[in-house]
């Protein structure tokens, strides 16, 4: 190898293993470090040779840990760091081991902007292949719908560009299917010209949150591409809703009105804002999560959310994403991204410091996880715990059997297992 590679006892193995969520502690056979693409394929080919799973680490930022695996040889794709930007085609291209932070940073420069999340130090490219659950989706769709192409080593050890007209079966899968096919070390995407968002937040607190979560549900019932919404609840400081209009000053001040006039009991907070290349600063962490993608805010479900609020007040926290526009409006089988239609898309989660808050934060998570699916189409695969086949299977729904004969195709023996799995067509 070019790069460093790391096993256990050598200097550095332990601190290299940790990921963002210390929630999972798990001992990888070894470390690759990978220098350059001939790296990458000499590690899949060692593992495929051996039979060893790859774990395949990008920022590092899964909710479940998924960048170490246990008895894993992980590729480590902290040294693909290239991004170029071509401001006449509206394109950038970023290596495997790109954050947010840096991709945004080039792309700003020039005046243009991609959906990304809004921690910086998340990785572009494990955000991206889950489908990218982003804020500016109503006007230019999820982080997926804008790959362009991407380079990905397969179980095989074979690179191959990916693309329209290239490759299309794998370039439709990883648009949402995440890193099941094998490990990608080039995306490519589309660039938009940088807009400003107009903003109205309303902090809430802690009275009457499911009757807040009924107007917030249905003030996003039906609203112009250009909004984005969402709706937090603190643990600390309780509830908020807050609304951006992307674009025209006047026309957002019309719009948000209806805002303020729904929210009337607190003062509006207005502000205006761009992307901001570092963003949110999410610090190392233990946190405990669950997803569900709520078509519509019905009384149940913002009973079930009301009753989770104050039962987590003080260690639990919802977050819940208006996706509609663009996003929408795509096919249900035009990408693997599962999540179309206009929905919310909710994440509970709950951190901890002490390990005996461990178990109270993850009965939390789980109890309100699970009552919120009967009213749940899916989830976002990024937002869930590590989950068993049939929870990946109804996720996926209709694009499920689709994923899994194209797993069958280029991982029959399931190398690429650290990841929310599909699982390939014979076993599944």
């Amino acid at each position: 190898m070019h790069g460093r590679f790391l096993r256990d006892g050598l200097n550095g193995y332990d601190e290299a293993r940790k990921v963002w969520n210390l929630a999972y502690d798990r001992h990888p056979l070894a470390m690759a470090r990978c220098a350059d693409i001939d790296d990458v394929r000499r590690c899949v080919d060692f593992a495929r040779r051996h039979s060893i799973p790859v774990s395949v680490r990008g920022g590092g930022h899964s909710y479940a840990g998924f960048g170490v695996a246990d008895a894993a040889l992980q590729v480590d794709l902290g040294a693909f760091t290239a991004v170029s930007v071509d401001r006449d085609r509206r394109s950038a291209s970023v290596g495997g081991g790109v954050r947010i932070r840096d991709l945004l940073a080039a792309t700003l420069a020039v005046g243009l902007v991609t959906p990304m999340g809004s921690c910086g130090a998340v990785g572009v490219a494990g955000l991206a292949l889950a489908g990218g659950d982003t804020s500016g989706r109503g006007l230019f769709g999820t982080a997926c719908d804008n790959i362009l192409g991407a380079q990905l080593v397969t179980a095989d050890g074979d690179v191959l560009e990916l693309g329209p007209h290239r490759n299309e079966d794998l370039f439709w899968a990883i648009r949402g299917g995440g890193g099941n096919f094998g490990v990608v070390t080039r995306l490519d995407f589309r660039l938009y010209p940088v807009l400003t968002s107009h903003n109205a937040q309303f902090d809430l607190g802690w009275s009457d949150i499911g009757g807040a979560i009924r107007i917030f549900g249905d003030l996003v019932r039906e609203t112009p591409d250009e909004v984005r919404a969402v709706f937090e609840v603190g643990a600390q400081t309780g509830a908020s809703a807050s609304c951006g209009y992307l674009g025209d000053a006047a026309a957002a001040a019309a719009y948000l009105e209806t805002w303020k006039a729904s929210f009337r009991r607190v003062e509006a907070k207005m502000s205006t804002s761009k992307p901001n290349p570092e963003g949110e600063v999410w610090a190392t962490t233990s946190v405990a999560v669950d997803g569900a993608f709520l078509e519509r805010v019905s009384d149940e479900a913002a009973d079930v959310l009301g009753r989770a609020a104050l039962a987590g007040r003080g260690f639990g926290e919802i977050l819940m994403g208006l996706s509609s526009g663009v996003a929408a409006r795509i096919g249900m089988t035009d990408t693997a991204y599962p999540l179309r239609g206009t929905g919310l898309s909710v994440l509970l989660s709950s951190e901890w410091t002490r390990p005996e808050d461990r178990a109270r934060a993850e009965r939390w998570v789980a109890e309100y996880g699970a009552a919120l699916r009967p009213w749940a189409r899916g989830a976002y695969v990024n937002y869930i715990p590590p989950s068993p086949p049939e929870r990946i299977r109804e996720i996926y729904g209709v694009n499920y059997p689709r994923l899994a004969r194209i797993k069958a195709r280029y991982d029959p023996a399931n190398l690429f297992r650290s990841n929310q799995n599909i699982l390939p067509e014979a076993h599944s």
